[in-house]
Parts: C-alpha cells; sequence; structure tokens
C-alpha cells in the first residue's frame, strides 16, 4: 500500500513539474511574444523557427528546452492547431552536440551541431548527416493557443519536426 502510494505521489509530481515547465515560457495576461532584450539567451529557453536550409520558415515550430533534459516541440499544422511532441535531449557542451528521443522512443533523425549566438539572438542547429541541414531559430515564448484543448499530443504515426 505504501509502495502504491509513493508511485502516485511521483506520478502526481511529475505531472505537476510538466504542467509547471510547459507554462513557464507563457505570458497568459497579455500574449505578448516579445522578448525582453536583457534576457539571458542560452540553450535551455523557447526558441521559434525562423528559416530552414536557408529558406524563411513557413510553419510555426516552436521548440522549449528545458534545464532538466526534456523538450516540448510545438509545431502548427494547417488547421491552426497545434501538434506536442515531448521527450529528452542530451547535449555535449565539449563538442556543441545535441540529440533528442522523443517520449515513443524514436530518435530524432540526426544528431545537431549548436550555436546559441548571444548577439545575433539566434540558435543554430546544423544535422551532422550530408547534406547538413540547418534550422536558424529565436528567442520566442510559447503561445497561449499552443497550450489549449485544440492542442493534440503526438503519437507514433506523426511526423516528427527534428
Amino acid at each position: 500500500m505504501i509502495q502504491k502510494m509513493k508511485k502516485f505521489l511521483l506520478h502526481l509530481m511529475c505531472v505537476v513539474s510538466l504542467s509547471l515547465m510547459m507554462t513557464s515560457c507563457i505570458d497568459f495576461n497579455t500574449g505578448d511574444e516579445t522578448i525582453e532584450e536583457e534576457e539571458v539567451i542560452e540553450l535551455t529557453r523557447c526558441w521559434a523557427l525562423k528559416s530552414f536550409c536557408g529558406v524563411e520558415a513557413e510553419m510555426d515550430v516552436r521548440i522549449n528546452f528545458v534545464k532538466d533534459g526534456n523538450f516540448t516541440i510545438y509545431q502548427r499544422n494547417e488547421a491552426l492547431t497545434y501538434t506536442v511532441f515531448n521527450g529528452t535531449y542530451e547535449v555535449d557542451a565539449e563538442n556543441s552536440l545535441i540529440s533528442g528521443t522523443y517520449e515513443d522512443g524514436a530518435s530524432w533523425v540526426s544528431t545537431y551541431h549548436y550555436i546559441v549566438d548571444v548577439e545575433a539572438r539566434e540558435l543554430t542547429l546544423e544535422s551532422v548527416e550530408n547534406p547538413a541541414e540547418v534550422a536558424v531559430y529565436a528567442p520566442s515564448k510559447i503561445p497561449a493557443s499552443a497550450t489549449t484543448s485544440s492542442t493534440r499530443s503526438a503519437s507514433v504515426n506523426d511526423v516528427k519536426p527534428l
């Protein structure tokens, strides 16, 4: 009985923690996505896709890297609803590499070289495979609409963004 109670509390703490992490980048009061110039620019934050392989992004993709090694990706589709991808990531800081695994066990398509350019206020992810694919992100917040009931969690059959 005590073992079941401990397991229940652990699961409850995980749910509460995830809820807090998902809201940490949202300004529900204003819906404002502006980023203050004084904010610290580092990998662990929310990012919005600016361009992919040199072409301006045609879709809204946001990624939130959390310091505990979890990530959430919000990808808006044609119906203007968001698909949510959750998982974990690992950083090899010495080699500036990042890789990840979705919660369904699938790995990212590639491992990526990453560069956080503080002056340009950008995150660049470049796949290690040839030909390399380069995605550039800007600091962002997760729109409130990405966390509403119209949002759906991704399944194994969904196309993963990374």
